[in-house]
């Protein structure tokens, strides 16, 4: 595509590097700017300077999702530029204040992963594990709100899709004129993205319901029938609706097979299901395994198809059998 290159932003996750995109017909615009390390902003710099430019030069950045690895380093960029932020209305708070939004979700999620049946030192360490992450990122005002169908000139016009699911607040930017979606992480091209549990935009009691939000995103870029898309990790997708009907079947398929250990285990609680599941998984890991698990019960109460029951302040899981007879 005239006018836009991809670079590679290393980042201290185990999802390796990022990409970030910058548009420079219409100014100058990045698209993701990584996360809040040196390592992350001395490779933009030299990217951008390939390109005759520096971080000062930039008039926009434009954010798909309010995780850190993506957005990190967006504060020191408007910093040093004055750029304008571009963001979905749903991710401003976390991103106005990340670390608040963070303490946040703690407070709510440590009585509900109990709820869930989760012990309380393993609760208590899901937890906390995250703190030392949060220093990759930095709060950042966003200065234009955006919504559905809203359009940015960046040399190409982009128009906002909004695709929560992944994360509240995501949005892909599609270039029509081009049959090219900049996808975040909404549709990514080797690895499924986990629609992770957090809290609901605008609430501090009400957590999303993910999985089931993110199915209806990813069959909304199946109606844009776009055929091209630059994700926020690895390769380009040279088939984002292929792509897309894949990740759809990929969910499908694990909704059976948790409908299938809850027939054997019932009753269960989601903390069961997730050690039957992923016995081998690491306490960091445990918080994305328990949405993963979380968000296919979702999907299998909005079929109608499992009773929840509650006792002790825990809630398990059974199979509806009237739905099978």
């Amino acid at each position: 595509m005239e006018g836009m290159e991809r670079i590679s932003i290393p980042t201290p996750f185990s999802v390796g590097r990022v990409n970030c995109y910058l548009f420079t017909k219409n100014g100058l615009t990045v698209l993701d700017p990584g996360p809040a390390t040196e390592e992350a902003y001395e490779e933009l710099e030299r990217s951008l300077a390939r390109f005759g430019y520096s971080s000062s030069d930039i008039d926009r950045v434009l954010i798909t999702h309010p995780h850190m690895d993506h957005f990190g380093l967006a504060h020191r960029l408007v910093a040093e530029s004055n750029a304008h932020v571009f963001a979905h209305e749903d991710a401003v708070e976390q991103l106005s204040d990340p670390i608040g939004y963070f303490e946040k979700e703690q407070e709510y999620f440590r009585p509900f992963l109990l709820s869930m049946g989760m012990p309380m030192d393993t609760v208590d360490t899901v937890l906390e594990l995250p703190e030392p992450y949060t220093e990759y990122q930095d709060p950042v005002t966003v200065s234009h709100e955006l919504a559905e169908g809203d359009t940015i000139d960046v040399g190409v016009e982009l128009e906002c899709l909004s695709t929560p699911g992944h994360a509240p607040g995501s949005l892909c930017y599609l270039a029509k004129t081009e049959g090219i979606m900049f996808a975040g992480d909404h549709v990514l091209p080797d690895i499924t993205p986990n629609p992770l549990l957090t809290l609901a935009p605008g609430s501090e009691d009400e957590r999303t319901r993910s999985l089931p939000t993110y199915l209806e995103s990813l069959r909304k870029v199946l109606d844009t029938e776009v055929p091209f898309g630059y994700g926020g990790h690895g390769d380009p997708i040279s088939t984002l609706q292929n792509r897309a009907r894949e990740t759809i079947t990929h969910h499908q398929e694990r909704k059976e097979r948790i409908a299938d250990l809850v027939a054997d285990h019932e009753p269960t609680t989601a903390y069961q299901i997730m050690k039957e599941m992923f016995p081998d998984l690491p306490a960091t890991e445990m918080f994305p395994g328990m949405s993963e698990v979380i968000g296919h019960l979702d999907l299998l109460e909005d079929e109608n198809r499992v009773v929840i029951s509650e006792s002790d302040g825990v809630k398990r899981y059974e199979l509806d059998t009237q739905q099978y007879e």
